[in-house]
């Protein structure tokens, strides 16, 4: 009974540590621009949801390039925090092919021993990495019935399992810390092998690799929609000022069609800014402002087949 009131003791503290949402990043006060600080919001987001393929994929551009669309909240003050916006993200993960993972982490219980002495207390790495993964973590008391009971040579899954289920844990890290590296397995009550298991050299590497099983195990949450189809009514041209070209593109099927569309027409040669003002079914229209501002921009070489004054169709799939 006493250790099950000590066990809801702690998990009031890491509820309330960890409550926010995994679209939710913090930074400490460090002295970041804005710039640096968005940036590394959106890597530690990518890792967070996808993994690995995250950093490696168009979507970090397209996320810092266009911040504010998928930015609902930021914050300064006290250090840095941002919100950024699910029902935005989802439809360009997903487009991306990238397999997300947006559920509450589940708290994991970390046994750690160094040789014979047992940590029974969360570090600034595990604090750090715990804030960075949104992976709550709970400290077992290692009271006198553990360190009698528990092998540290092993950890073993038998011993480690019953001393886990008095502290109403499902999950278990198993770490054995060695000449300075983390040897870990992932265990649960539903399994009698180890769900994972790895050497790492940080606490932050150990839970960059339990959050990467977790993403390819736990299924991916994605939002996947139907192909776009004509609008109701044609999107309208408009009226350009000097120097600016209004286009309307219909064929956009996809989400990632007119992401990646915007992109290719803000490279092409002569257009110094595109701005996307709107969309409706498979169509989108683009404003695009001219440097040059008695040149047209060669819009075929962005995979767009005219329609007659100022209408595209998407004829080439946009990568």
């Amino acid at each position: 009974m006493l250790k099950q009131l000590l066990l809801s003791l702690m998990l009031l503290g890491v509820t309330g540590a960890s409550a926010a949402s995994v679209f939710e990043v913090q930074l400490d006060s460090a002295p970041y621009s804005r710039a640096q600080a968005r940036e590394q919001a959106v890597d530690l987001l990518l890792d967070r949801l996808v993994g690995e393929p995250g950093r490696a994929s168009w979507v970090r551009d397209e996320m810092i390039e266009n911040w504010s669309r998928y930015r609902q909240d930021e914050h300064t003050r006290g250090g840095y925090r941002v919100q950024f916006d699910q029902a935005e993200l989802l439809p360009l993960l997903d487009s991306a092919g990238l397999r997300a993972w947006t559920g509450e982490r589940p708290s994991l219980l970390v046994w750690q021993v160094d040789g014979q002495h047992a940590l029974d207390g969360m570090t600034a790495g595990w604090r750090q990495a715990s804030l960075d993964y949104a992976i709550p973590l709970l400290w077992p008391l290692w009271d006198l019935q553990e360190h009698m009971q528990i092998d540290k040579d092993s950890l073993a899954k038998d011993t480690l399992s019953e001393a886990s289920r008095r502290y109403g844990a499902a999950a278990w890290l198993a770490v054995v810390k060695q000449d300075g590296r983390l040897r870990w397995r992932l265990f649960s009550q539903d399994s009698e092998q180890a769900l994972a298991q790895g050497d790492a050299g940080t606490p932050m590497e150990l839970l960059a690799a339990v959050n990467g099983y977790w993403i390819s195990h736990k299924g991916a949450e994605t939002a996947t929609r139907p192909g776009n189809t004509a609008p109701a009514e044609a999107l309208p041209a408009g009226t350009d000022a000097p120097g600016e070209l209004t286009i309307v593109v219909s064929g956009l099927e996809r989400f990632t069609d007119m992401v990646r569309l915007e992109q290719r027409l803000g490279r092409l040669e002569g257009v110094s800014d595109i701005r996307l003002l709107d969309s409706a079914g498979d169509q989108a229209r683009f404003r695009l402002v001219l440097s040059t501002p008695v040149v047209e921009p060669a819009l075929s070489s962005a995979g767009l087949s005219s329609l007659g004054e100022r209408r595209y169709r998407l004829t080439e799939t946009v990568r």
